[in-house]
């Protein structure tokens, strides 16, 4: 703890702390507005279906055709149920909420860690604010944000106090069952119970207990110690073609999510070189355990970006105590509430030109408006069922709409239940490498569904076609579905009325220049879903290929009123 640091009189301490409170929140709230296609969300709201209707936590895939009747290492199956169990309560929109609460109160969790361990709340409401900064980019609708949640509770129990090995233990039985990164949390833990300050024999071998007992608590999920192996597995398994998925690809390497301040916080640490000198050791404890937690995450952060939030809250831990002293030497510490109330109008400026409406923010946060929605509404419509060779992103939404009955080629589960050959065979016809139409032919797939603009999606459905075994069945506003030719004959169903038939017409509409009917679909789209981006860009592309510059420009700023997405053009 700050030793050196003085604390405000009692009397403004509390309502001081209430406004950086307030602030904090407001604050954190406003990063939890990044546009992410969350498709693995699709798959834990399946899996949480499957869990309620079959009571049973052990699962064997009955979702794909490639790796059918397997059993499926879902060891995130208490995060899948408390997904569907909030959809179910309040509707699929409203995960944005179950996003910001997560976030703000993970966050909360950490500044109220950090203030215990810094003695200073506005120094722990700086680091705090520029661990979530360095976070936003990884802010997705899915279990991992559980484990910012569990590291930031770590934090709060543990920091500069011993806490019941109960209460760890029971952590880490939660922690196990919501996602993969309590094996993390173990790091952590090793890291926070070391006596750091007065190391003996006695003090590492009470460490030494705690830690076996959390580990132990560990093993209280359905799939026992597999759990536990899976993640070392994973880590030094460099061959794993499901290393190149965007997530795990390093930071400096092109594609995949990116964290700009992280290119700015790597070189962060370099000031923990202030706890060398004299005056900082007399004022301050040193933070060991933020500087081997930093240590420890920018190695990890440096081997896969998305381990990169984690370095953010490490170095906050690192550098609080340091940002403390210097706002206490500066004096800036009596302007605290001052300096809480202009980062509760930052917060408030931030937020201003986003909705609290769970609509149009599902919709731009887990880019909803990229999934076939009209296409399976057709399927639907038809009764189609069988195998379905899908884009990755994709297997997750089919698992959520027809609970099997369509069964895919791959999907987000990766290698907890796929096995290499299949990724790559993947990988293969998604960037139509040499192969690629051997591989879907001889996949077992009776349809073909897949992006128009992704994976060359144009020349994908022509060179198809030519080969006269495929036929067209449809074609919706994101993707177009073929059949196999011998397949018997259909008379098709239309799929439902609706703002994504409808889109589907504006877009095939515009597309054969047929620029009247084009319009009038995409408006009767906005005028069920005025936020729906697609129907947006389409509208403001015609006028502006019309000459209508004024209109296309009043449409863009009444798209943008509901959500200021960057994809709005």
């Amino acid at each position: 703890m700050a030793g050196g640091i003085a604390q405000p009189v009692p009397g403004s301490v509390s309502a001081g702390r209430l406004l950086l409170l307030v602030a904090a929140v407001v604050l954190f709230l406003s990063f939890g507005y990044t546009e992410m296609a969350g498709s693995d969300m699709w798959w834990h709201l399946a899996a949480g279906r499957e869990l309620l209707q079959t009571g049973n936590l052990w699962m064997v895939d009955d979702w794909s055709y490639t790796a059918h009747g397997q059993d499926w290492l879902n060891h995130e199956w208490l995060a899948d149920l408390i997904y569907y169990g909030w959809v179910s309560a309040w509707g699929l929109e409203s995960l944005v909420y179950w996003k910001w609460l997560l976030v703000v109160v993970t966050f909360v969790i950490l500044l109220l860690a950090l203030t215990r361990s810094s003695g200073s709340p506005l120094a722990a409401l700086v680091c705090s604010t520029s661990a979530l900064a360095n976070a936003e980019p990884f802010l997705d609708v899915r279990p991992h944000l559980y484990s910012l949640l569990g590291f930031s509770v770590l934090l709060l129990v543990r920091l500069q106090r011993p806490a019941s090995t109960w209460l760890l233990a029971g952590l880490f039985v939660f922690w196990v069952n919501l996602h993969g990164g309590f094996f993390f949390g173990l790091m952590v833990l090793a890291i926070l119970l070391f006596p750091w300050r007065e190391p003996s024999p006695v003090a590492i071998r009470g460490a030494v207990v705690v830690g076996v007992v959390c580990l132990l608590a560990a093993l209280v999920n359905p799939s026992g110690y597999k759990v536990l192996l899976y993640p070392l597995a994973y880590a030094f398994d460099e061959t794993s073609p499901f290393r190149s998925i965007g997530e795990w690809l390093p930071p400096f390497k092109p594609g995949g999510i990116s964290s700009p301040l992280f290119f700015y916080l790597v070189w962060a640490p370099l000031a923990g070189v202030a706890y060398l000198l004299p005056a900082v050791r007399r004022a301050l404890d040193i933070p060991w355990e933020g500087i081997a937690l930093t240590a420890l995450t920018l190695a990890m952060a440096l081997t896969s970006r998305r381990f990169i939030p984690l370095f953010g809250i490490s170095l906050a831990v690192m550098l609080a105590p340091l940002l403390a002293l210097c706002l206490h030497r500066l004096r800036l510490d009596r302007f605290s509430p001052v300096l809480a109330g202009m980062a509760l109008l930052y917060g408030l400026y931030r937020l201003l030109p986003y909705p609290m409406q769970s609509g149009p923010a599902f919709h731009y946060l887990t880019a909803q408006y990229s999934y076939p929605v009209e296409m399976l509404n057709f399927m639907e419509a038809n009764r189609l069922e069988g195998n379905v060779f899908a884009l990755w992103n994709w297997g997750g939404y089919i698992h959520w709409r027809t609970d099997g009955a369509l069964k895919v080629y791959v999907d987000g589960r990766a290698d907890t239940i796929f096995d290499d050959d299949t990724y790559l065979s993947y990988v293969t016809v998604l960037g139509s490498h040499p192969g690629w139409l051997e591989l879907v032919e001889a996949s077992g797939a009776d349809y073909i569904l897949w992006p128009h603009s992704r994976g060359k999606g144009r020349q994908k459905l022509d060179a198809l076609v030519a080969t006269g075994r495929w036929q067209p069945v449809y074609s919706d506003a994101v993707s177009w579905l073929l059949m196999k030719s011998s397949a018997a004959q259909h008379d098709w169903v239309p799929s439902p009325p609706g703002p994504w038939r409808d889109l589907a017409i504006a877009k095939n509409s515009n597309l054969a220049g047929d620029i009247d009917t084009a319009v009038h679909y995409a408006r009767s789209v906005r005028e069920l879903i005025p936020w729906h981006k697609d129907a947006c860009n389409l509208l403001i592309a015609i006028y502006r290929e019309q000459g209508e510059e004024i209109v296309a420009h009043e449409v863009l700023a009444d798209c943008r009123s509901y959500f200021p997405s960057a994809y709005l053009r």
